[in-house]
């Protein structure tokens, strides 16, 4: 059974958990011995090439064979999952609507995505798949292209959805496009509990089209675990996401603010670049703390390892959150975790303190305990990162491969 997968980041080229989710899946695929063509596009080859990379290395990395893993290069305008038409006009300008071959790009972001779909049509007419595996909205039509030439399942794989992005104020279109793709899609694959709840009210997909795969952990050959003692006087509390409404930055810095009014000796870290940074370096500004509020800005895997060894408590107050795979990362490191109950990670990760994003007293309250209590601190730590022990991608994968089985033998080709 060769699987096509359809995808927008490849780590280390990544901007959030998506690209490390799409990866880890088809990887732990092709060691299952299940073929997996993983479509990505220009830009993706042209950032592994610009780091002094090779595409095969990428290719066959953590595969038993060259013939379960391909990366095949799509033209497109899109370099991020998380597009919109703003960035999208943006990236145009900078390309001046062409790319390095001279081919024109779509005028604006609905186009571009369209034109991806037929570049995918195009594929399909010339290889054979048996399933077609699209993460998030962008990916929907182009796979829809795919079932529709070639009779097969398509899976429509939900990392996020523009309800969460927006806080409930979707943009009509995109809202209307991912909606379309999940009606048509034959399985859908929610990363939680919680995001399966919101497709059902917001979407109308049924609940028996919904099966739910948690994201899984990276497993790390030399994990360095956090020692709460070694650490000095000053405490630090780090947040790690992009700087979108959805990820609650500006309510990281409200938290902050709170705690500062009864501890001092606490520095808060803010991990990530988006759209809200000049917003978040204005919050911090007016309220006075920005001795012990800093932007560390985009940290590449080597950054984010020393910021999370140098981490007492790990906050994720996300405004809705379908998984947090940063919240599973520092439980790893034996960090304490303290999220909001809008986040899907909360769903395997019991040993963690939790509280509605906007409650900035009661996530302060958590914070304060967590730095404050070693008892508490050492709970947290080793429950945690014990909890999340067998939450591996290659046990995630293969349930992944079980729902394929199961399609492959239902559908009517």
């Amino acid at each position: 059974m060769k699987a096509l997968m359809l995808g927008w980041e490849f780590p280390p080229l990544h901007s959030g958990g998506l690209g490390v989710a799409t990866k880890n899946l088809a990887m732990s695929l092709a060691k299952r011995g299940v073929p997996v063509c993983f479509a990505l596009p220009n830009f993706v080859f042209t950032q592994i090439k610009k780091q002094g990379g090779d595409v095969h290395e990428f290719e066959l990395a953590g595969c038993d064979s060259e013939a379960t893993f391909e990366m095949i290069r799509i033209k497109s305008a899109l370099n991020s999952p998380y597009a919109t038409e703003e960035s999208y006009h943006e990236e145009i300008k900078l390309q001046a609507g062409k790319d390095a071959a001279g081919a024109l790009y779509g005028s604006n972001l609905f186009q571009e995505i369209e034109r991806y779909a037929h570049e995918m049509d195009k594929l399909a007419s010339e290889r054979n798949f048996h399933l077609v595996h699209g993460h998030d909205w962008i990916t929907f039509p182009a796979a829809i292209k795919v079932k529709e030439r070639q009779g097969v399942p398509f899976v429509a794989h939900v990392h996020a959805t523009e309800m969460d992005r927006t806080g409930g104020n979707p943009n009509q279109n995109i809202y209307d496009r991912e909606r379309a793709g999940l009606e048509q899609a034959d399985k859908v694959i929610a990363v939680s509990r919680y995001t399966k709840e919101l497709l059902n009210k917001h979407y109308g997909i049924s609940h028996d089209k919904i099966e739910v795969l948690h994201n899984g952990a990276e497993q790390i050959a030399s994990l360095h675990k956090n020692d709460y003692k070694r650490f000095s006087e000053t405490k630090k509390v780090l947040f790690l996401g992009r700087l979108t409404l959805q990820k609650g930055p500006d309510w990281f810095v409200k938290i902050a603010k709170r705690v500062l009014e009864k501890e001092r000796n606490v520095q808060f870290l803010i991990a990530g670049t988006g759209g809200m940074m000049p917003e978040i370096l204005k919050e911090i500004a007016h309220a006075g703390i920005s001795n012990h509020v800093i932007p560390l800005g985009f940290l590449d895997e080597a950054a984010r390892e020393e910021a999370f060894k140098s981490t007492d408590v790990y906050v994720m107050p996300s405004v809705s959150e379908p998984f947090g795979l940063s919240a599973i990362e520092a439980a790893q490191r034996g960090i304490p975790v303290i999220m909001s109950k809008q986040s899907g990670a909360r769903e395997v990760l019991g040993n963690s303190l939790t509280a509605d994003f906007w409650n900035v007293d009661k996530m302060a309250h958590y914070i304060l305990a967590a730095l404050n209590y070693s008892a508490l601190h050492k709970t947290l730590s080793e429950k945690g990162s014990h909890e999340i022990k067998n939450l591996t991608w290659d046990n995630q994968a293969e349930k992944l491969h079980k729902m394929y089985a199961e399609m492959n033998s239902a559908f009517q080709y």
